[in-house]
Order: structure tokens, then C-alpha cells, then sequence
């Protein structure tokens, strides 16, 4: 299974997760703070995922192009980032009129970002690394197919750009 699909079926699973404790709360089977604590859990667990899916994908990659083992380096999410998703939780609680689409709008973009950021600071602490190309999804948005810019080269240090639920993914160029 390629990267981006592999990316796509995590951030799958973790909407799942994080929906169905959603329906229990809604069915009034947890209270708010149980629900806020799963929640953040999932989509916690769910971003230390993405980030060593991305980190590996970029060892692997540059593996392959340079024909020598590469080491993943280790990125990991901010040590606040629990703190950040339960801050979420609590937010979208507030809403009065909270749909279902919005839990799982975050549920599901979280590890997809979460692996953007991954990947770029990767890129960056490689010295394999010379730049990147944004490899867009297929029938990319009007946003994502202009940053594309026709296959631009950026430099290594040049985060990639996103938008929630965007599943394009940078593709290295080695030094």
C-alpha cells in the first residue's frame, strides 16, 4: 500500500474511532468529559501515527532514490499536542448546533496534517534532502493544483502547504 493511501485509511480509521464515541455521547452512554478525554486520545494516537508513517516514508524514499539505507529521524508531535486536542474537544462541544460533520472533519484532518508537518520537518533535518515537489492527489483542488505549480522545486526548509483534509503529499528531492 502506497503512502497516501496507507495516510488515507489512518485518517479513516481515526474519524471512525472518534465518530462512534461521538454517537455514544450523543446516545448519552458517556458525559462530556469522558467523551472530550476519548476524543483526544484517539486523535492523539492517531497523529503519533501519522507522524511515524511520514518519517518512515521519507526514510524509505530516500532509500530507494540513493540506493543506500536511509534512518527515519525520529519527528515527533509537539509534547502539547494532547493539551491542543482536548482544547478542540471542548470548542466544538460549545457549539449549540455541534454536527456530526465537524467531529469528524477534525477526526480525520488531524492525522493528515499531522503527517504534512511530520514530513516537512524531516525533509528539513535531512541532509539527503535538496527540496521537494508537491505530489498532488488525484483530481486535486483549484488550491492544491496552483501550489502545485507545475512541479516547482522548494527548498527542503519550505513548509508544505495545506488545507484540512488535503492528502497531497511532498515528494524529496535529493541533494
Amino acid at each position: 500500500m502506497a503512502y497516501r493511501d496507507t495516510l488515507k485509511a489512518l485518517a479513516a480509521e481515526t474519524e471512525a474511532q472518534v465518530l462512534a464515541a461521538y454517537a455514544s455521547y450523543l446516545a448519552g452512554r458517556m458525559n462530556e468529559d469522558a467523551f472530550v478525554a476519548i476524543l483526544a486520545a484517539y486523535i492523539a494516537a492517531g497523529n503519533v501515527k501519522a507522524y511515524a508513517l511520514a518519517d518512515l516514508s521519507l526514510a524509505m524514499s530516500l532509500s530507494v532514490e540513493l540506493g543506500t539505507p536511509v534512518a527515519a529521524l525520529g519527528v515527533s508531535p509537539p509534547a502539547d499536542d494532547a493539551d491542543r486536542l482536548t482544547k478542540a474537544a471542548h470548542t466544538l462541544l460549545a457549539v449549540d448546533e455541534l454536527a456530526t460533520g465537524r467531529v469528524g472533519r477534525l477526526a480525520r484532518s488531524e492525522p493528515l496534517e499531522s503527517a504534512a508537518r511530520a514530513y516537512s520537518a524531516a525533509m528539513k533535518e535531512s541532509p539527503h534532502v535538496a527540496g521537494w515537489v508537491r505530489n498532488v492527489s488525484g483530481g486535486a483542488c483549484q488550491l492544491c493544483t496552483w501550489w502545485w505549480r507545475e512541479g516547482q522545486v522548494w527548498p527542503a526548509d519550505h513548509e508544505m502547504p495545506t488545507h484540512k483534509g488535503c492528502t497531497c503529499t511532498p515528494e524529496p528531492v535529493t541533494a
